[in-house]
């Protein structure tokens, strides 16, 4: 989880960095392009992630119980699977879910970079995977705050690694881009508006 605030802060620094740039020095769209580069990293690293422990967590219960020991990252999993497989499969399925669904908020952020004309960025398409990412944000901070009333629930009854599913945030991210997929979409509106009176 550490790891994630600090990738989480590098990315911050370079964004920052890139839009105090002088315009001359940085065009939009060689910002665009960096953005997907990072957006492409980011949903490979969020791929992995979720391979691995899912890799894992399976090999754990067919083959090998001391896979649970390093489930992913120095996650030891061991005692709360020692204790009943079924609520060790439900964390791990919780951390699978909420990494796939983070994977594919990036994933969606690819395909706007692919389908977003600067000249004309007030698209239809465009607006429809806003709204769709601040769908899948909204679930994200759900499925966290089910996760994490139940890991709390579970850490009761055996002691295990804490489990940090790090979702808070998705909450007020859902609430940003939905204001953001409402503007676009009145900015389509006003400008099929326009076209039409032209």
């Amino acid at each position: 989880m550490k790891l994630n605030f600090q990738i989480n802060y590098c990315f911050t620094i370079i964004l920052l960095h890139l839009l105090s740039l002088n315009d001359k020095k940085m065009k939009t769209k060689q910002i665009f392009s960096l953005m997907n580069v990072i957006s492409w990293v980011v949903f490979i690293g969020y791929c992995i992630k979720a391979g691995a422990i899912t890799i894992v967590s399976v090999l754990s219960l067919f083959a090998n119980v001391d896979a649970t020991e390093n489930l992913y990252m120095g996650l030891d999993l061991f005692s709360l699977y020692v204790y009943d497989k079924l609520h060790f499969m439900s964390i791990a399925i919780c951390l699978i879910v909420i990494t796939c669904l983070k994977a594919y908020i990036f994933y969606l952020l690819i395909l706007i970079f692919k389908l977003i004309d600067i000249n004309k960025p007030f698209q239809e398409d465009v607006v429809k995977i806003i709204f769709r990412i601040c769908n899948v944000s909204l679930s994200i901070g759900v499925i966290g705050i089910i996760a994490n009333t139940y890991h709390n629930w579970l850490k009761t009854k055996v002691d295990f690694t804490q489990i940090d599913f790090d979702t808070s945030e998705y909450f007020f991210m859902a609430g940003v881009v939905y204001v953001v997929a409402t503007l676009f979409k009145r900015a389509i509106d006003i400008q099929t508006e326009n076209d039409l009176t032209i």
